[in-house]
């Protein structure tokens, strides 16, 4: 089974700073994680929303998150997919360039 590209906050960007003492555009990292915190908030179904934050947040693997969730590996595979894409579109709107790294 392929796996897709992980969403990944390093990713976005060539060279956002991981940390604000490293260098380049701190404030511009800090509006894109405002950003898709809203966006994660506001864009996404409940479920897609517990998956992310399971599979992401929490470091679960698809076989945990589902576990947990009681719904099958494949489902919580779905509801990843549908919400990166849901994300990206939005950071793409908002001017971040997220869309490139998928």
């Amino acid at each position: 089974m392929r796996r897709g590209p992980c969403l990944s906050l390093d990713r976005f960007g060539g060279g956002l700073p991981a940390r604000a003492g490293d260098s380049g555009d701190s404030e511009g990292r800090r509006r894109m994680l405002r950003a898709l915190r809203q966006a994660a908030v506001g864009e996404l179904t409940a479920r897609q929303l517990q998956c992310v934050r399971l599979y992401y947040s929490k470091g679960m693997t698809m076989r945990e998150a589902a576990s947990s969730l009681g719904v099958s590996t494949s489902t919580v595979s779905r509801h990843l997919k549908k919400a990166r894409a849901r994300l990206r579109r939005v950071l793409e709107y908002g001017g971040f360039p997220g869309g490139s790294v998928w």
